[in-house]
């Protein structure tokens, strides 16, 4: 590579994971266009709604998480820190900490199986009563939807072999197959809208995501895997070790579901498939924003567990503190490029506008997340050192959007749904938080 282009990379803090992180998220801005396209061309406003209603719906599998993904993650990567690859593809080392990194994959796989079915009954009773409550003209969204919840439980038992490879170090590794995911879910999607599929679309491409990633694990990490659940011996203390840490992981990821996907399903309840579909587009731009600038500090979270499992605190701080300086700033230009984008349609007089929020519940979505981001790299930051010390301002913070979200939804539609997300987000989870975040790194790092 040319030297001004290693500078680049350098300066950009762009590496082979952050790479692959991000490239599911440059490839949803480059052709977001065209599955914007698409959904105006073959879907009515009404049926757009249904689309992301489906996905909102769908997102509770975060609840069903628990946020165990999260707590196996950091779980391994300080069991990790202590052992080594194999030229076999196998990890080895001390066997102690093989041994706990082996029951983890085992409790994961066991949680698993058992939240997998609990999820798709659950969306399928959660999506049905939510679509009679609000009867519309659109038909035939009983099948799809059924599909779609269907597959949702079998997707989710791909989250604890990611989470066992993420803290082992394969960040890239994980990143390139979701990338392949990305690619051949929208691939099948847009075939779909082209066929004539219509309300199929999501779950098409939900069916071919999950075939790429089952098809990856068992053709790249079969032994690695095998010989994980053949390592006996010392075995992770659900009780005294992780549920501690996962119960408050497991209240946070809950609420993660509130700050973003509870918007659309009030929206459909409130004012009609038309003006959810609205919100739901503009929640898809601004959260692939969101996913594209939050890379630069999510791809570090292995090794930044490794260096609190050492007790290396400055260099901790010396990879963290640029990271999260670098994705606030991409999220910052994001939302700024997102602005401005939309007031040039609106200016045009373009039809793509109608499918996006007014100027004013637009702008203050777009601060909300920018808050957000802040928020979420402080809690990165403690929640390395195997701690959930922000649950309260979490939970406080959603309690208050879900609130104003129901009372000023119904009244003030998306604009007072946003502004009461906006005051939630800066005052409670930046303002409330970073104070919380500067005393905890305080009285860790110094004892």
């Amino acid at each position: 590579m040319p030297v001004r282009w290693r500078r680049v990379l350098t300066l950009t803090g762009i590496d082979r994971a952050i790479g692959w992180s991000a490239a599911p998220h440059v490839w949803s801005i480059l052709f977001g266009p065209l599955t914007v396209l698409l959904i105006t061309t073959y879907l009515t406003v009404e049926e757009q709604g249904y689309y992301f209603t489906f996905n909102s719906i769908v997102a509770l599998q975060t609840v069903f998480d628990l946020g165990l993904a999260s707590v196996i993650q950091q779980f391994v990567s300080h069991e990790r820190a202590f052992l080594e690859w194999q030229p076999d593809g196998t990890i080895g080392g001390n066997d102690l900490q093989k041994h706990r990194l082996a029951s983890l994959l085992r409790f994961g796989l066991k949680w698993y199986a058992f939240t997998a079915g609990l999820l798709s009954a659950a969306l399928l009773i959660a999506g049905t009563m939510l679509f009679a409550l609000r009867p519309s003209g659109v038909t035939g969204w009983e099948r799809p939807w059924i599909a779609i919840a269907l597959m949702a439980g079998p997707t989710l038992l791909l989250a604890p072999a990611f989470a066992i490879l993420e803290g082992c170090g394969a960040v890239a590794e994980v990143a390139r197959v979701r990338m392949g995911q990305i690619v051949a879910g929208h691939l099948a999607g847009w075939g779909t809208l082209l066929a004539g599929g219509r309300l199929w679309s999501p779950a098409a491409a939900d069916a071919a995501a999950l075939i790429v990633g089952l098809l990856w694990i068992g053709h790249q990490w079969r032994h690695f895997f095998a010989d994980l659940i053949r390592s006996t011996g010392s075995e992770v203390s659900w009780r005294d070790e992780v549920w501690p840490f996962q119960w408050r992981t497991a209240l946070s990821w809950t609420s993660n579901y509130f700050l973003m996907q509870v918007f659309t399903p009030i929206l459909f309840l409130y004012a009609g498939a038309a003006e959810a579909g609205r919100m739901g587009m503009t929640l898809a731009i601004v959260t692939t924003l969101s996913g594209f600038s939050i890379v630069w500090l999510a791809t570090k979270r292995p090794r930044l567990a490794m260096h609190v499992a050492r007790r290396e605190f400055a260099a901790f701080d010396r990879l963290f503190f640029p990271a999260a300086v670098r994705s606030i700033f991409v999220m910052l230009a994001g939302c700024i490029a997102f602005i401005a984008g939309a007031a040039i349609l609106g200016i045009l007089h373009h039809p793509w506008r109608d499918r996006l929020l007014a100027p004013a519940p637009l702008v203050m979505l777009t601060a909300s997340i920018l808050m957000t981001q802040i928020f979420w790299s402080e809690s990165a930051y403690l929640r390395a050192h195997k701690q959930e010390v922000l649950l309260r301002v979490r939970l406080t913070s959603a309690a208050l959007i879900v609130a104003s979200a129901l009372a000023l939804g119904r009244c003030c539609g998306a604009t007072g749904m946003m502004a009461g997300f906006l005051v939630s987000n800066t005052v409670v989870a930046v303002g409330w938080g970073t104070f919380v975040f500067l005393r905890k790194r305080r009285e860790w790092h110094s004892s």
